[in-house]
């Protein structure tokens, strides 16, 4: 813990380890003044919460802790997903919540590109035939040629839409709120999900998890997609209704899916999951919160707080996001 006497007391969690030195060592270089709590476990949380004014902290905090801060203003996650923290009965009402926003969307657009042309260009088939010493020429396909729906149209899901219309494939969109993109082709309401899913050879969801949007994809709306579709989830687990896709996979109703975030993390070994052959399954890794590039995020809106200015990507609890 930090010696140094200052106003603002900051708590910093984050599951992994090695990122809570990653981030003290940066925001300490950029504010000496600051009374700093580095923690990498629950008792050193338990020991330093209620001290703390703000929380630096990112979507895996033990919120139970929040019981005992007395003294918190402000929470900054480290991520854009703080359905964590909104769904929390422990945090005061009058605490600022601020998610990040900015950071993301570049990073999360490469991982989508990456893997809709790995299988546009049927990457899976070189390296297996590769491993087998096999040479055979088999015909590849192009993203000029899709027509690739982005569900939710927040910082990410806009920054990702828009790369993909530099790469000539055909983006629309879906929102409950018109965003008027000019880069896509057309927008779509919740009550024209039908269209929108029937419409896209690659589904990319990008939505915040609220009441509203959990288990929004069940089986009634994964049938709307085109056979040979493709659903790609960097958002949350529990907007896919898990049990409703491994049907559809298992029987082929749709051409297959990269999931990078599940219900249960890690997922479970004996997860049906890890057997259906048309799925892709990564661990979470599509939006790093890389610490030195977060902390500027969290640094400039601490200056915003001391200035009296609102925080950037301040969270409206009563939308979830």
């Amino acid at each position: 813990m930090a010696s140094m006497k200052s106003d603002h007391r900051v708590l910093i969690y984050h599951h992994l380890p090695d990122y809570v030195d990653r981030y003290e060592q940066f925001i300490r270089k950029a504010r000496e003044d600051l009374l700093l709590f580095p923690c990498k476990n629950e008792d050193q949380i338990d020991q330093a919460i209620s001290e703390a004014e703000i929380v630096f902290s990112g979507h895996m905090f033990p919120v139970i802790f929040f019981v005992k801060a007395k003294n918190l203003k402000w929470i900054q996650s480290m991520s854009a997903g703080i359905e964590n923290f909104i769904q929390s009965k422990t945090i005061p009402s009058g605490v600022i919540l601020t998610k990040i926003e900015g950071v993301f969307g570049p990073i999360m657009s490469e991982y989508v590109v990456g893997y809709i042309l790995a299988i546009t260009q049927n990457m899976k088939k070189v390296f297996t035939n590769q491993k087998d010493k096999i040479w055979q020429a088999f015909l590849v396909d192009s993203i000029r040629r899709k027509t690739i729906g982005v569900m939710g149209l927040g910082s990410i899901g806009a920054y990702i839409a828009y790369q993909l219309h530099l790469l000539g494939a055909e983006v629309i969109g879906f929102d409950e709120q018109a965003k008027k993109l000019p880069y896509l082709n057309q927008e779509y309401s919740s009550t024209e999900i039908e269209d929108f899913l029937g419409r896209s050879d690659f589904v990319v969801v990008t939505l915040p998890l609220t009441n509203k949007t959990k288990g929004i994809l069940g089986e009634k709306e994964l049938k709307m997609m085109k056979k040979s579709a493709y659903l790609i989830n960097i958002s949350r687990g529990p907007i896919i209704q898990e049990k409703a896709l491994s049907s559809v996979l298992k029987k082929g109703l749709i051409g297959g899916a990269v999931l990078d975030v599940f219900d249960l993390e890690p997922l479970p070994k004996n997860h049906e999951f890890w057997e259906i052959e048309n799925l892709i399954i990564t661990p979470h890794v599509s939006g790093p919160s890389i610490p030195e590039d977060i902390s500027v995020i969290f640094l400039e809106n601490l200056k915003r707080l001391e200035q009296g200015k609102k925080l950037k990507g301040t969270i409206d609890r009563g939308r979830e996001y």
